[in-house]
């Protein structure tokens, strides 16, 4: 139960060209997660990743347009530690081989049902907590709660966006790293052209949340946490 519990937490997108699959898929997917996206082929999923930046990536192979493989090396280029997933009903082993060397963490046969889904979503929440805590202590009396978006301070809840809770998975990842400019706007942002003035004022929020001793500029290069 309390893995339905997290991944109602969690966003999904799905790229299927065929209307009647997506559809049936999509309908499963609601039962799991809080938003689930769709797109019809690989350039509507890429947009749509940009746009949403989903927890998961599941699509099909073999589109119109843009195909699966192509979808999914573009969105590693960016995000190389994002969960994606194939669903396909190609079975040949050639392309088995290829998803592993690609690292696609899970590889479906079409036709797709809920045991098989629920086994890969129980392996995202594992992936997700080998790189993450769900919940990450930064003192005493305060904390970050990355399923729940939430920062608990000296008892008080307070709502993080998604914006918020996104750089703080980045900058909590690694204490000592100092995470790039490009990076925030490729993992944060996603498409959108990501000003110096808009981290800023996403910093800004954030310290008044945490306090101002947290989230460290390192000039001409980017944050920190400490």
């Amino acid at each position: 139960m309390q893995i339905v519990q997290r991944l109602k937490t969690k966003t999904i997108l799905l790229v299927e060209d065929e209307t009647i699959i997506r559809e049936n898929i999509a309908s499963m997917l609601k039962f799991f997660f809080k938003d689930v996206y769709t797109a019809i082929d690989g350039y509507d999923g890429l947009d749509k990743y940009e746009a949403f930046l989903p927890d998961i990536v599941m699509t099909d192979l073999k589109m119109p347009n843009m195909g699966g493989f192509e979808l999914l090396e573009e969105i590693k280029k960016h995000s190389p530690n994002s969960y994606t997933m194939i669903v396909s009903a190609h079975t040949d082993t050639d392309l088995l081989v290829k998803a592993i060397h690609k690292g696609i963490d899970r590889y479906i046969i079409k036709p797709v049902t809920e045991d098989e889904l629920f086994k890969a979503f129980e392996a995202f929440l594992k992936k997700v907590d080998a790189q993450l805590p769900q919940i990450v202590l930064l003192n005493e009396s305060t904390k970050i709660d990355f399923d729940n978006s939430e920062l608990i301070r000296n008892d008080e809840i307070l709502h993080l966006n998604k914006k918020e809770i996104n750089l703080l998975k980045l900058l909590s990842k690694d204490f000592n790293k100092t995470v790039s400019y490009e990076e925030i706007e490729h993992q944060v942002w996603g498409s959108k052209s990501m000003s110096l003035s808009a981290i800023r004022s996403v910093v800004r929020d954030l310290r008044k949340k945490l306090g101002s001793e947290y989230i460290v500029n390192i000039s001409g290069l980017g944050y920190r946490l400490r």
